[in-house]
């Protein structure tokens, strides 16, 4: 492998070899490691150009889990709850799809690539890339950018890769194992039979409009909760704007809520405060892996710093709140007691 062939070249040649796969199938395996937890996740895939099929195995509480999609309607059965989600795709005006040379060209563009050998990986020969970002990236945090890749020989797909931290420690690992390519799949496959006696929710993305940035008039009168504002802000902070996300069209039973976000800036940072309304009750609080008890006006809190953000969650009435920014803990305590 040249040492010196350049990103345009690389994205080249894997657009050229993608091309020429018809189809493929083979496992997906993530391990993801964070803040001291360990998280696996396994799917069977099969892919047909834009049809795809995935059957989750990990996480246990996940598994079963199908998605399917024939390129014009996407199904997501959920068989501990014994739903379907079915999903009418947007139309999609073909020049204005994602040029994917240049998005890896650019992607590569900001790294520096070098390649290191070959290796077999599941039994396939693959050239080794390593990415280091050329600038570092602005972002608090674990990911530095850094990014070792194995690339299959023969499909120019990268069959593994690996994320490190600052510490040079693996964050996230994905390997595809059991490839198989060009087999010969029926579109069949890529069709779903609605289980007998499912509860079936269907949303068409044509007419699927994202949150808006609002003010907080506009929210409030839109919310079918009341929104709790704080009594105190941080000096130099002032209100920007609200977000309002209502599931209610495509979600059901326990699940549709509502979903206020208010944003607060100053000059080189922001402070979040998000509000969650669940329409059927307050389902129970949003679990931390690791966090901190704290008292918020005499109810429970649950305090976490995560990669330079710290985060306050709590509860009033039906409603669950969160703070994220980068400031100290006793400020963000202060901001919630002044929201009851």
């Amino acid at each position: 492998m040249d040492d010196q062939i350049s990103a345009e070249e690389i994205a080249e040649q894997m657009q050229q070899k993608n091309d020429l796969i018809e189809d493929s199938s083979f496992t997906l395996y993530m391990t993801m490691s964070l803040m001291g937890q360990e998280s696996v996740m396994e799917q069977e895939m099969i892919q047909k150009k834009e049809k795809m099929r995935s059957v989750t195995k990990q996480p246990a509480e996940q598994a079963g889990t199908i998605v399917v999609s024939n390129g014009e309607t996407m199904w997501t059965y959920d068989p501990q709850q014994n739903s379907v989600l079915v999903m009418e795709m947007p139309d999609i005006d073909l020049d204005q799809e994602i040029n994917y040379v240049d998005l890896i060209a650019n992607f590569l563009n900001e790294s520096d690539v070098s390649f290191s050998g070959m290796e077999k990986i599941d039994g396939r020969d693959t050239f080794i890339m390593i990415l280091e970002p050329k600038e570092e990236v602005p972002s608090a945090g674990p990911f530095t950018g850094n990014i070792k890749v194995w690339v299959d020989e023969e499909t120019w797909m990268p069959l593994k890769y690996d994320m490190y931290d600052t510490d040079g420690n693996v964050i996230v690992s994905v390997e595809v194992r059991n490839l198989q390519v060009n087999a010969g799949i029926s579109d069949e496959v890529f069709e779903f039979e609605i289980p007998e006696g499912a509860e079936v929710s269907t949303i068409n993305m044509n007419e699927f409009a994202l949150p808006e940035e609002m003010t907080l008039e506009e929210a409030q009168e839109k919310a079918d909760f009341e929104i709790l504002l704080p009594s105190y802000i941080p000096e130099g902070y002032e209100f920007d704007h609200a977000l309002l996300f209502d599931n209610s069209e495509f979600a059901s039973g326990k699940q549709v809520m509502q979903r206020v976000t208010l944003l607060y800036t100053n000059s080189d940072s922001r402070l979040h405060i998000t509000e969650v309304f669940y329409e059927s009750g307050f389902p129970g609080p949003t679990e931390f892996s690791v966090s901190e008890n704290v008292d918020v006006n005499g109810s429970p809190g649950d305090f976490v710093e995560v990669y330079g953000t710290n985060m306050l969650r709590w509860d009033v009435d039906d409603i669950e709140l969160m703070i994220s920014a980068s400031l100290d803990k006793d400020e963000l305590v202060e901001i919630a007691g002044s929201m009851n």
